[in-house]
């Protein structure tokens, strides 16, 4: 049974969920919590192996609260609820240890098959955020189509290297660094990695690799 502790200050959006989740095979809505602070000690009294965290109820602390659920006793997948995909954001928020990235205004067909995929390590994420990635996608994207995973072994494992380092905030001098390549090098690998897999910037390129399984999300936590 995966227990979940929904948290979020909008009753709308608690009972919402409450409801879509009762009854669902394998999933136990455990407990509630209504502030940054009481969702601590509910995941320390009640160990939930999930929290759906609606990211309005910590705002800009948003990164802040999933590193510290990441490094309590028996960490929860933390998946976060918007009302609006901020594809920057999310990047600090995966380096974090998110889990996954639903918006809040999505039907709720497929949600407890989303969780069970977080719960599973992939890397959940909702469809119009990746929409410049996968065209006429279902509503959650967890599970890579064929010409992904196609262009994902295009790269060479020298840019996996590099875009794995990127994406755990590293800099490009520090990535340079850290491989004994100049930082030129760094950028013509990226440049590399961007038109491979089909993406605009670093953000979409660390997306698009997380999802694919390129790079782990339990890599980025050190």
């Amino acid at each position: 049974m995966v227990k979940i502790v929904i948290a979020t200050g909008r009753p709308l959006i608690r009972e919402g969920l409450q409801r879509v989740l009762e009854g669902a095979p394998g999933l136990q809505v455990a407990g509630h919590a209504a502030t940054a602070g009481a969702l601590l000690e509910r995941v320390r009294e009640l160990e939930p192996d999930v929290v759906l965290l609606d990211l309005d109820l910590v705002e800009d602390r948003a990164r802040e609260v999933v590193g510290r659920l990441g490094r309590m006793p028996n960490a929860p997948v933390v998946v976060g609820i918007t009302d609006r995909g901020d594809p920057e954001a999310l990047l600090g928020l995966v380096q974090a240890g998110l889990g996954g990235y639903l918006l809040a205004h999505r039907e709720a067909a497929g949600l407890a098959e989303a969780i069970r995929a977080c719960t599973a390590g992939i890397f959940v994420i909702d469809a119009e955020i990746m929409s410049e990635l996968a065209h006429d996608s279902p509503l959650y994207r967890y599970v890579p189509a064929p010409e992904e995973v196609e262009r994902a072994r295009l790269l060479s494992q020298r840019e996996i290297e590099v875009l794995s380092r990127i994406a755990c905030g590293k800099t490009t001098a520090q990535v340079a660094q850290e491989l004994y390549i100049s930082p030129k090098t760094v950028r013509n690998h990226l440049s590399h990695v961007m038109q491979k897999l089909g993406v605009r910037d670093r953000t979409q390129a660390v997306l698009f690799a997380l999802r694919v399984g390129l790079i782990r999300r339990q890599d980025l936590l050190g």
